[in-house]
């Protein structure tokens, strides 16, 4: 039904752009000449679209590829809260305007992309102070103004952006929730529906493509509004993904369950990254990602739009955000920096031919050859015989990067006191990839188990504690923050994180006693944590807690029984990180929030 009613919004939109003409008159397929990216996804009755921007119009190879191979565009930023409301009440719609002129000219459809957001907020927004009614009326009069002037023009509209935390957590503590309230999501779709009523209405996000907290969070939000008769058609799933991390079984019971409440679903932006060397291997796995994650979109009835964040890895945020992704020459799109199409281009063409019921464009063995993973670089520990220099130690000492002994049991109280620690083996961490000039941060940490906990200890020496900047939540990281990484699967030689993995990311904001602690981090939110926070005279202290025994995880602390551990510490002096201290030796380049192979372990050792 909802695929019924895609192909005649689809029949709907070219009406109004092609006066006295039809879709197939518009891009007629010429015979023995090669099938585009757009011709076949029209053959399908289905959107596949890039993100675009107008800033790069003047180059002419984008202007074509752009118009060529994908029938939808969505507007990188020119639609964006800050972008058009720079000013209180003075609304700029020249750049948008343009992709919109854009769009009509090429008989492209547009996917408004976004009202509500937790960034691009102006900074009269950011630090103003409204109360509760006003800040509505913000929302209110901002989603009237931009979803009115194009209605009728933009048939969708991701109206709420990002507002789940990282770990599914609840909200983001973002401006609107701190102006408004939790009700404000809602509150936003009502606004759009009542601006157009014809629009269809998506809640985008990112990390919640497959089964998981987030995704169940997702789950549970907009399950809520349906119940409950709020505006909502679909969810966007962003699927900023790295190379052969899709979890296409994941994505596919995702896209079902959302289906099942009468909703459709739509990459939204996806691209495909890594940390390494563009090379002809990484290249053909990564064709492998796009195909497999558009075969799983095609065979979702409820999935309606395929849409790449760019059209050219030249111009791909990956290269130029903050965010702290570490190679600049990454190509994680559809086109390389000269426009030419890349191993990931043919695999959708041939995927969207064969669901048209044409003729493959790939043989079975080059599909084949897409699912063959390029040996990942599986980092092996050789630890030296367990070794006390001091006898009263609980535990042997710890191997320097590698190997940390955590004796069991030992009785912890989470009161930010250590006479409970005493004998317990210490390890200072004071290098890192990233430290300032004079660099006088540092971290001390322990860890211990009893029969239900793992324990944490990090004493961190800081002369300025930075906290209360940014959202505790999903920005921990640029602020003063410890992370502790477990890998409980079994498999320390994983390279991809997986249930069972998890980044605890633990700021110092908990110093101020939240009701609920503040964690972060990837699958944080799948195992319960414990944390206590408190000053002290050189810096902050942090003790937490983790079960041994959880929806994920079942562990019993043995002799010489070992987890993947990582630890990290970050630090900030101003408004954003400017230290970064890590343990692990086979971590030089701040990848273990995505690599797991890079921790190193941690070693149960029963106490005496």
């Amino acid at each position: 039904m909802l695929k019924d009613h895609y192909r005649l919004l689809i029949c709907v939109l070219l009406m109004t752009v092609f006066v006295g003409g039809t879709a197939a008159d518009a891009h007629p397929v010429q015979q023995n000449a090669t099938q585009t990216i757009r011709q076949l996804a029209d053959k399908n009755h289905f959107y596949f679209g890039a993100a675009a921007s107008p800033t790069h119009f003047g180059d002419s190879k984008y202007v074509a590829t752009l118009s060529r191979e994908f029938n939808m565009l969505t507007p990188e930023n020119e639609a964006k809260f800050c972008s058009l409301q720079p000013e209180q009440g003075q609304f700029d719609f020249r750049a948008f305007d343009k992709l919109m002129d854009f769009a009509n000219q090429n008989k492209m459809v547009v996917r408004g992309h976004n009202l509500v957001w937790h960034q691009c907020v102006p900074g009269w927004l950011a630090t103003g102070k409204f109360s509760r009614d006003e800040a509505i009326k913000l929302m209110h009069d901002h989603i009237y103004t931009v979803v009115g002037r194009y209605k009728g023009r933009i048939p969708m509209w991701d109206v709420v952006n990002e507002a789940i935390a990282d770990g599914g957590s609840g909200l983001r503590n973002s401006p609107w929730k701190q102006f408004i309230g939790d009700d404000y999501v809602e509150m936003a779709f009502r606004f759009a529906h009542e601006a157009d009523p014809d629009a269809l209405l998506f809640y985008n996000d990112y990390s919640a493509e497959g089964m998981n907290a987030k995704s169940n969070a997702v789950y549970a939000m907009v399950k809520d509004f349906v119940a409950r008769g709020v505006p909502i058609n679909g969810v966007g799933l962003q699927s900023h993904f790295r190379v052969g991390e899709i979890d296409e079984a994941g994505v596919a019971q995702n896209m079902k369950r959302l289906g099942d409440l009468g909703l459709q679903v739509q990459i939204t932006e996806m691209d495909d990254d890594y940390p390494v060397g563009s090379t002809a291997a990484i290249l053909q796995q990564q064709a492998g990602d796009y195909r497999q994650l558009l075969q799983t979109c095609l065979e979702s009835s409820n999935c309606t739009a395929f849409v790449t964040w760019g059209v050219t890895d030249l111009y791909s945020w990956l290269r130029t955000s903050n965010s702290g992704f570490s190679n600049p020459d990454v190509k994680p799109l559809l086109f390389d920096d000269d426009y030419q199409p890349k191993p990931a281009y043919d695999a959708v063409r041939d995927i969207l031919a064969r669901h048209a019921g044409e003729a493959p464009i790939l043989t079975d063995d080059q599909v084949a050859a897409m699912s063959v993973a390029p040996e990942p670089a599986v980092v092996q520990v050789q630890l030296p015989p367990p070794h006390k220099t001091d006898l009263a130690q609980l535990a042997p000492d710890p191997v320097p990067g590698a190997a940390y002994y955590a004796p069991f049991p030992v009785t912890i109280k989470l009161d930010g006191k250590t006479d409970d620690w005493a004998n317990i083996p210490r390890v200072t961490l004071d290098q890192g990839p990233t430290m300032p000039a004079n660099n006088t941060t540092s971290m001390t940490f322990a860890v211990a188990a009893d029969a239900k906990n793992i324990y944490f200890l990090a004493d961190v020496k800081d002369s300025k504690v930075i906290y209360g900047k940014h959202d505790p939540l999903t920005e921990w990281y640029n602020e003063d923050s410890v992370e502790f990484y477990i890998n409980a699967t079994g498999d320390l030689t994983l390279t991809a994180y997986k249930p069972g993995v998890v980044q605890l990311g633990i700021p110092a904001a908990n110093i101020t006693n939240p009701a609920k602690p503040f964690v972060g981090g990837s699958n944080s939110g799948d195992v319960p944590v414990q944390v206590v926070a408190v000053n002290t005279d050189e810096g902050y202290r942090i003790e937490a807690s983790v079960p041994l025994v959880t929806d994920v995880w079942k562990r019993v602390p043995l002799t010489l029984a070992k987890l993947g551990f990582q630890v990290h510490l970050n630090g900030a002096s101003g408004d954003a990180r400017d230290t970064k201290l890590i343990w692990s030796t086979y971590d030089t380049d701040d990848q273990s929030y995505m690599n797991p192979s890079l921790f190193g372990q941690l070693i149960f050792w029963r106490a005496n």
